[in-house]
């Protein structure tokens, strides 16, 4: 297995545990603050899903969606604070990195990629998506346990 290959499986396997997580949080718990403090999950998954979409277009060699304006650009906009519409865009997020790695030919994953503060090699920058997805889920795990839920949702 490659290096692609195996950053692959990561991505495949973080988003499919972010999902199943995300799907085990009643929306309440999304759309709210653990502690009434914290960041909402709804505005971490929206980082994610963010984040995802602007390492999909490096790959593909396109322009990267801009992250919003201001100390906040993490926040979700309005249309995506529901479950439904959150759930669905970080899917959509891990499925663009899947389709750009998948469609690199195979010279071209180790081709160095700029990203913020540095290049890395394509593989490497789907490495970092499902490290920093994996990041974020276990910060639904957390709140899932904080609220007395101690199940394992991955399988």
């Amino acid at each position: 297995m490659g290096p692609m290959d195996a950053a692959l499986k990561a991505m495949e396997s973080a988003a499919s545990f972010y999902s199943k997580d995300l799907e085990a949080l009643p929306e309440e718990q999304i759309l709210n603050s653990a502690g009434g403090s914290a960041r909402k999950p709804v505005d971490f998954t929206y980082e994610v899903g963010l984040i995802n979409r602007q390492v999909a277009a490096r790959l593909r060699g396109d322009e990267p969606p801009a992250s919003p304006e201001g100390d906040d650009w993490w926040v979700a906009p309005e249309e995506l604070r529901s479950k439904a519409a959150i759930a669905a865009y970080i899917a959509e997020g891990c499925q663009e990195i899947i389709a750009a790695a998948c469609a690199l030919p195979a010279e071209e994953i180790g081709k160095m990629i700029g990203s913020p503060g540095r290049e890395r090699p394509a593989y490497a920058l789907v490495q970092f998506a499902s490290m920093h997805t994996m990041y974020h889920d276990a910060q639904l795990n957390f709140i899932q346990s904080l609220s007395g839920d101690s199940k394992m949702h991955w399988f």
